[in-house]
């Protein structure tokens, strides 16, 4: 998305090349450089939902 505060679709399906690429592209390239989950992640999803012991 650009620098703005804030948006609008119309304006990011008009000036943001990502959403003009095919949907298998689309998803390739925001999925890039995602760091994997930290080994804990489950006890920190259980925090999260108060299912804490």
């Amino acid at each position: 998305m650009s620098g703005k505060p804030s948006t609008t679709i119309g304006f990011e399906k008009r000036w943001n090349p990502a959403l003009a690429l095919g949907r298998e592209e689309f998803v390739s390239r925001v999925s890039e450089g995602i760091p994997p989950k930290p080994s804990d992640s489950e006890a920190i999803l259980r925090w999260n939902r108060g299912d804490v012991p």
